[in-house]
């Protein structure tokens, strides 16, 4: 038989251990039920999170139809082209495997040399930015075998996307058009400035895994990205190939410091060529903002003091509509030429 004693401690234990599967039934409760969405969401955040998807920016383009009724094909100033920044997982990949692939990566990669990124605690590492698509495919096709031989999981490297702005005529009508900074986030000037609500776009969501079976650049999409408007502009691009071109020679054999030239339909009022020399060229912006002797290159001077004086096919009929399109002066050569007298005509 249980004497007295031995009965009140049994019933001490059993009182203690009820009232502790009661604090455990409480934590339970609390943690599954009050705090489930907050644990639920730092579970998932182990292994999945949400990164910006990249929209495209708007692109300028010239006006191909100043022949009427022969409209040519669409030719862009300036257009958002795919670009590609590559990162590594340090902690995913096997010590003994950390030089070797950073040496056999960076042959890949001339010029960049940043083996230590693959020795420190991390989750992700950048590597290398900007890198084309030709480049991305190089480097898949190398980290396929490798990462099998090794033994490495296959998302230990991956690569997130970006667009970044490209000139396909260089530097012609720089100074009008200008850039973005390389985030695009910021215009520099110019029109991408002027236009940048009808340019920018609207960014998306991205859910990314990160799992051995899941490449970090694959997951679904939360909020498709919305790519920014495109401007037709009234300039034609041989036209303002032939202006840039003749300017600069005119400049060059006067000897003088720089000169500006604009085309503009007297009918209309339309430009359709604006050039200045010295040029500027948007796809090495942060030579000239770097420089105090090139930042006055980065401006149109048509538009910051300098006189206007429209020449070209002008006569009584357009020369008011010259002077109302902003014109300060007017040449009137041919038609004082033209004219059955000339001195009357003056």
């Amino acid at each position: 038989m249980i004497n007295l004693s031995d009965r009140k401690r049994l019933c001490v234990a059993a009182v203690f251990l009820s009232l502790l599967f009661c604090l455990l039934m409480v934590r339970f409760y609390q943690i599954q039920i009050i705090e489930g969405d907050k644990w639920s969401a730092a579970a998932l955040a182990q292994h999945q999170y949400i990164v910006t998807e990249p929209c495209m920016r708007g692109s300028f383009y010239s006006n191909t139809s100043i022949k009427k009724g022969h409209p040519g094909e669409e030719q862009p100033f300036v257009v958002d082209v795919p670009k590609f920044h590559l990162f590594v997982d340090p902690d995913s990949i096997p010590e003994p495997s950390k030089k070797k692939m950073a040496q056999e990566l960076f042959a890949l990669l001339p010029g960049i040399d940043k083996e230590a990124e693959f020795f420190k605690k991390s989750r992700s590492r950048k590597i290398a930015t900007w890198l084309d698509r030709e480049k991305r495919v190089e480097i898949e096709a190398w980290w396929g075998p490798f990462s099998r031989k090794e033994k490495i999981v296959r998302n230990a490297i991956y690569f997130t996307a970006e667009y970044k702005r490209s000139y396909p005529f260089g530097s012609l009508l720089g100074a009008v058009l200008h850039t973005v900074q390389e985030d695009q986030s910021q215009p520099t000037g110019g029109l991408e400035m002027l236009l940048n609500a009808y340019l920018q776009g609207k960014e998306g969501k991205r859910l990314m895994v990160r799992s051995p079976r899941h490449p970090l650049y694959t997951g679904k999409v939360l909020l498709a990205p919305e790519n920014g408007a495109d401007v037709y502009l009234t300039i034609n691009h041989y036209l303002q190939a032939i202006v840039e071109s003749e300017l600069a020679k005119g400049v060059q054999a006067a000897g003088g410091l720089g000169g500006w030239a604009v085309i503009m339909d007297p009918y209309t009022g339309e430009i359709l060529a604006l050039a200045q020399v010295p040029t500027f060229a948007p796809s090495h912006c942060a030579d000239y903002f770097n420089d105090p002797t090139l930042i006055e290159h980065t401006k149109v001077k048509a538009v910051t003091g300098i006189p206007v004086v429209a020449i070209g096919g002008i006569d009584l009929g357009n020369l008011s509509e010259c002077l109302e399109a902003g014109a300060d002066g007017i040449a009137v050569i041919t038609a004082v030429a033209m004219a059955e007298d000339m001195v009357a005509a003056t």
